[in-house]
This record gives structure tokens, C-alpha cells and sequence, in this order.
């Protein structure tokens, strides 16, 4: 039963997943002491931002493939590649959603927004890190798991990143969607209304009800606190809400 796979895949596949959840750990604790508020960070609802987990598989198969080579080249290819990684997950990114999802442009040193000198060093500590003492600790604790466990494991684990990760990309398709009519509002020169505001109309007054932000812009958050970069994709279109909408996203959204 347990040589239904293999087992050598699903032991990446759980090298991937740890590595997903470390690198949620290293940037949520990143950026909640740069924004000085908890961020749940990563593309996914769940503790995983799986461009760690790309990032650490592909640094762990460079690594046992490429072995022979001089050490120089070795470690010019396995530094590098975190780099060419980002590149191409942004391009792929953008060129699926159609949307700008991470942008250096104002960091020293970057290429068309998508990469900069400054990540490109940090990927660098982390691959050495991954190398030297990631990857023998993870593998060494995943064999001792068992080919039971090991099946178990991995296929809970696939489970949750398939229902996730379609759930996170409708999420970012419902932004833009909502975008578009924002911005459709804006050229019109209309004015965002909720069920709140056609109800207190009705009323003749706003006083005494609590006015809770309105679902469909709830959603707006899931992808912003994703891909920051987003934020500006809402408040350049701030014009259409009323006052006390523009205060609830200023601080759900933060800095």
C-alpha cells in the first residue's frame, strides 16, 4: 500500500511543504516588525508561502545534481537561482492575473521591479542556510517518519495546498474584477454604495447603526496582504467611497 508513490518524491514533496511553512514564518515575522502589526503573510490562507518551498526544492535538487562540479560554479548556480526563481514566478505572475504583484522598482539596484540586489542577497544567506543545515536536519527527520506516516502525511498536506490554492487564485481574480468596476465608477464619477448606505438613505440618517465594511471589499484583503504592491491598486481608486469605507480599508490594510 505505502509503494503506491514513491518515496523519494513524496519525501521532497514534505521538504517543500516545510519549507513553504518555514519561509511563512521567516516573512510574516519580516514583515509584522516592519509594519509593526501581525501580517499573515503568503499568497495561501494557511501558514505556507510556497515560492520558499519552490525555492528551497529547486536549491535541494540543484544541490545533489551539480555536486561534481568545481565549487566556484556550484555555488554561482545554487546562489543565483533563488533569483532567476522570483523572476520567473513575477513574470509567470503577472502575465496570468494580469496584475503587478510584487515591485522594487524603488530598491537599489533592480531589474523592470521584479528583482533587486537587495532580496537577491538575502536568497543568498537562505540558500546557504538551506544547504548547510536545512536540508540534512529536514530529510534526516522526514526519513524517520516511515513510509506510513510519509504517505499520510503527504497526501493531507496535498489536500489542503489544492483546495487553498484554488480558493487564493479566485481570490485574486475577485480583486480585479472588483478593481475594474472601481475604476469604471471612478471614470463615471459615481460613488460606491452599500445596502448601509441605501438603508440609512431610506432612513434619513446614518446615526445609531454600525456601518461594517461590506463583504465583496473584505475580499479585497486576502490578495493585499499577499502582495502588498496591491494597496495602491485600491487607493488610487479611494475617490468612489464614502469617508468611513476609506477608514476601515486605511486599517485593515495598514502602512
Amino acid at each position: 500500500m505505502h509503494e503506491a508513490l514513491p518515496e523519494e518524491l513524496l519525501r521532497y514533496f514534505l521538504y517543500f511543504s516545510l519549507s513553504a511553512f518555514l519561509g511563512w514564518v521567516l516573512e510574516s515575522t519580516y514583515r509584522s516588525m516592519t509594519e509593526k502589526r501581525f501580517v499573515n503573510a503568503g499568497f495561501l490562507s494557511g501558514p505556507f508561502v510556497p515560492i520558499y518551498g519552490f525555492g528551497a526544492l529547486i536549491i535541494a535538487v540543484i544541490g545533489r545534481s551539480l555536486a561534481g562540479l568545481p565549487a566556484w560554479l556550484f555555488w554561482i548556480i545554487m546562489i543565483s537561482a533563488p533569483t532567476v526563481l522570483e523572476y520567473a514566478a513575477a513574470v509567470l505572475l503577472e502575465n496570468f492575473f494580469g496584475l503587478t504583484l510584487w515591485d522594487y522598482k524603488d530598491e537599489f539596484l533592480n531589474f523592470q521591479g521584479r528583482i533587486c540586489l537587495k532580496f537577491s542577497f538575502f536568497w543568498a544567506l537562505l540558500v546557504i542556510g538551506a544547504n548547510r543545515i536545512l536540508e540534512p536536519w529536514a530529510f534526516a527527520i522526514i526519513s524517520g517518519l516511515g513510509p506510513y506516516l510519509i504517505h499520510f502525511f503527504s497526501g493531507a498536506l496535498l489536500m489542503y495546498f489544492v483546495m487553498d490554492t484554488v480558493q487564493s487564485i479566485r481570490a485574486v481574480f475577485n480583486f480585479k474584477a472588483v478593481i475594474a468596476d472601481l475604476q469604471t465608477l471612478l471614470e463615471a464619477g459615481g460613488k460606491f454604495l452599500t445596502s448601509f448606505d441605501l438603508i440609512s438613505n431610506a432612513m434619513g440618517t446614518a446615526e445609531g447603526l454600525k456601518k461594517k465594511l461590506p463583504q465583496e471589499l473584505k475580499r479585497l484583503l486576502k490578495p493585499v496582504r499577499a502582495f502588498p504592491v496591491l494597496k495602491e491598486e485600491i487607493r488610487s481608486r479611494f475617490a468612489v467611497f464614502p469617508e468611513w469605507i476609506r477608514e476601515h480599508l486605511e486599517k485593515r490594510m495598514g502602512k
